[in-house]
């Protein structure tokens, strides 16, 4: 499978460095595109990337390209989808998929009807942590669930696009699809309502979130996403409440201790993880292969969705992430 990307950013170089020592037969980093090719050779070179356009169409209108993975800011992703789409492309959609519900279910649309397939980058939802997970809770390790907590207070303000309106920027949309992919995985899409309260920065978009997601039965997820917490404030981790116990995460997205306790918080069972390849750049940053593997599979099997990530859990959590935008009062000037 041959990968033609579209951007050349931080998230494309961490996941370029991971499938280069990944070193797959079967996962081949094909082309690069960007604002021109003389802006993207360097990434090419560095990351080992065969080939350089001069454009996103040159690229979209190569035909050895097999899928086009789009990491571009947010505020681009639907009009790249579609015109790859267009081209009878695969698709890989960096998270946020689209800035709002609409957007995400014209790009599902535009699939189905080209037969082709499309999928969110959503990391967690395809690393093994996930499915470990799954077997907990079907086990009836920690009883019938009541809800759960999912916080990650951190500080991404060097990233420049997240402080602006005019590229989709804000903790919901830059932080939410993990906090809310962690939450689907394991709650399903069925939920009833999503209420929060938000901290605005002065440009407009959100900096700090703190919503509740209610499913039927009563079932509350808490949720705190933050781009600007201070370093000595910054607190990340989800705890998966059932009637006999709790499943702990020291992370939200890619855990490294994962722990089953007791309804009095002791220490029950610690299940191993197995291990996962670390960017050598960023060590915080692994297991990035894991979609990749999910994704090539797929493809190769000629479906058009994941099982992992479907466009069943896309939908729902941009719809969530757009009924609590509307709450926040942040409109893209590009809507």
């Amino acid at each position: 499978m041959n990968i033609g990307i579209c951007g050349a950013g931080t998230i494309a170089s961490w996941i370029s460095d991971i499938l280069g020592q990944q070193n797959s037969e079967r996962i081949v980093k094909y082309g690069v595109a960007g604002r021109s090719a003389d802006s993207c050779r360097p990434f090419a070179e560095k990351y080992g990337w065969q080939k350089v356009y001069d454009s996103y169409e040159e690229l979209m209108c190569d035909d050895a390209v097999d899928v086009v993975y789009i990491a571009v800011p947010n505020h681009v992703h639907m009009d790249l989808c579609l015109k790859a789409l267009e081209h009878g492309k695969n698709v890989v959609v960096e998270k946020p998929f689209a800035v709002n519900y609409t957007q995400a279910k014209m790009m599902i649309n535009k699939a189905q009807e080209k037969g082709v397939f499309l999928s969110e980058a959503l990391w967690p939802a395809f690393l093994p942590s996930r499915h470990i997970i799954d077997h907990i809770i079907k086990d009836g390790k920690i009883g019938r669930l009541t809800g759960a907590k999912i916080i990650s207070k951190g500080n991404v303000m060097f990233l420049e696009r997240v402080k602006k309106l005019e590229t989709g920027g804000g903790s919901l949309l830059d932080m939410g699809p993990y906090i809310l992919s962690r939450m689907t995985c394991h709650f399903g899409t069925d939920y009833e309502s999503a209420e929060g309260h938000f901290e605005m920065l002065e440009s407009g978009v959100d900096a700090r979130d703190y919503y509740t997601v209610t499913y039927p039965g009563g079932i509350k997820i808490e949720c705190v996403s933050t781009i600007n917490t201070p370093e000595d404030e910054r607190e990340e981790f989800c705890e998966i409440f059932g009637t006999e116990g709790s499943i702990y995460l020291d992370a939200v997205s890619n855990p490294n201790e994962l722990e089953i306790r007791n309804l009095d918080g002791s220490l029950r069972e610690k299940p191993g993880l197995p291990p996962l390849i670390v960017n050598s750049e960023v060590p915080f940053v692994k297991g990035y292969e894991h979609e990749w593997i999910k994704i090539e599979q797929a493809i190769r099997e000629g479906k058009t969705q994941t099982e992992d990530a479907p466009w069943e859990q896309t939908l729902a959590i941009s719809k969530i992430m757009t009924e609590l935008r509307a709450q926040a009062g942040v409109v893209f000037p590009f809507e």
